[in-house]
């Protein structure tokens, strides 16, 4: 079913990702694990894709593991065959952001028939920047295949992500738009006036970023497609075209200062800590853990309330102070007559054209958008695949990342990135 070199494309990832470290499993091994996940994919129940992640372990490395603050094993008494069915009975119990089904080659010599042997449990949640709880249990350095969209997979050595193919187009990953010279730019010029900014500099900075890599994660778990434009301050007054506001929001709460109680919060405890190494008073640092705890759970919240707001049809307006402005609303711009590239900086040699005809009405729209105001920002959520991230390059140019999720997997979304 899958071209030969797309395994072997895989593979070569798989190796040059591992380094020294152990190598890629043979291309059978590899093909049967890719066909079979992608086909329990294209299934449904009750009107959902059937969602599944499974990861290639050896037998002794399965029945090891499980010591003190290492992976969690369940194991089947009886062992299932790798096949469709198996894995269309097994995935309705496991959570495919959780919990991966271990696969195995059977123990008997010159054995390599795949079976499941049971669930690894290496849930992540405690790695995020806003995550209230401290816990991260490792996954396992080895294959893992999700399938989470119907017709997508994502391919990971471990948590990090070496491919993803959707929609028939298979990728590797790139650096996220935030770390690329021209959105990082923008983002971080429209940042750079915030009071907040000027009182906490790059601290700040840095967690806005993470706020908004935070905001598409909950976006995207919400499994509707929609779009986010980010505008700002000049324009969030009403200084920019294209827009027809459908639900408009005369009050609502910005995210920024919370950002900044959260760096008052921990420079405070980090002085404290120091105080205390010093042999100074400080106030009780437990007490001032659990104030950080609370201001976290509320930046949480804030994403998660913005997040659903794209549930309405239409685009989300959002200011750069995090506020939201209007819902469901429509972008009307006019039709943006430069060129659409694919873009990760401008030093990138190569870059190609987008050809906007094989995308829907959402990203067309998006893009003329960002044409038609330079200095916003748009993120584009589809159904069943990646975020697409616009910005304006100049007049003549849009610059269009086909995925703002980076490579590795941390709480909540098995393609969750990291800013650079």
């Amino acid at each position: 079913m899958f071209d030969s070199k797309i395994i072997e494309q895989v593979i070569a990832l798989w190796n040059r990702s591992a380094e020294d470290r152990k190598p890629a499993p043979p291309f059978p091994v590899v093909k049967t694990l890719m066909e079979t996940v992608f086909l329990v994919g294209l299934h449904r129940e009750e009107e959902r894709p059937v969602q599944v992640t499974v990861a290639l372990m050896e037998p002794d490395e399965f029945s090891h593991r499980g010591p003190a603050g290492d992976s969690v094993l369940l194991t089947l008494e009886k062992k299932q065959p790798f096949t469709v069915n198996s894995l269309m009975k097994l995935a309705p119990a496991f959570d495919p952001v959780t919990t991966s089904l271990a696969v195995c080659c059977g123990e008997k010599e010159k054995n390599c028939q795949l079976e499941i042997w049971g669930a690894i449990f290496t849930s992540t949640r405690g790695g995020g920047r806003f995550d209230t709880i401290n816990l991260s249990l490792a996954p396992p350095e080895v294959l893992t295949i999700s399938s989470k969209k119907t017709g997508a997979l994502t391919i990971f050595r471990g948590s990090e992500v070496i491919a993803r193919f959707h929609a028939g187009r298979f990728t590797e990953p790139i650096p996220t738009p935030f770390s690329a010279n021209l959105m990082g730019w923008w983002l971080l010029h429209g940042v750079r006036s915030h009071p907040e900014f000027k009182r906490n500099g790059m601290i700040y900075w840095e967690l806005y970023r993470d706020f908004l890599n935070h905001l598409l994660i909950e976006t995207s778990n919400r499994g509707v497609g929609g779009a986010i434009i980010w505008l700002p301050e000049k324009m969030a007054d009403g200084s920019r075209r294209g827009i027809l506001p459908r639900h408009i929001l005369s009050s609502s709460p910005e995210g920024a200062p919370l950002l900044e109680d959260l760096c008052r919060m921990e420079a405070n405890l980090r002085q404290s800590i120091q105080d205390m190494r010093d042999g100074k008073e400080a106030p009780n640092c437990l007490i001032m853990e659990e104030t950080i705890l609370e201001c976290k759970r509320r930046i949480i919240e804030h994403a998660e309330i913005l997040a659903q707001l794209t549930r309405v049809d239409g685009a989300l307006i959002i200011s750069s102070r995090l506020r939201a402005i209007s819902f469901g609303s429509v972008l009307a711009a006019p039709l943006w007559e430069g060129t659409t590239m694919h873009g990760i900086d401008e030093e990138d040699c190569n870059l190609y054209p987008v050809n906007l005809v094989s995308y829907g009405t959402r990203h067309s729209s998006a893009v003329n958008f960002v044409g038609w105001n330079p200095g916003a920002v748009a993120f584009v959520i589809s159904q069943d695949g990646p975020i697409t991230g616009l910005a304006r390059k100049d007049d003549e140019t849009v610059y269009w990342w086909p995925d703002c999720l980076g490579k590795h997997r941390l709480p909540g979304q098995l393609d969750y990135g990291t800013f650079g």
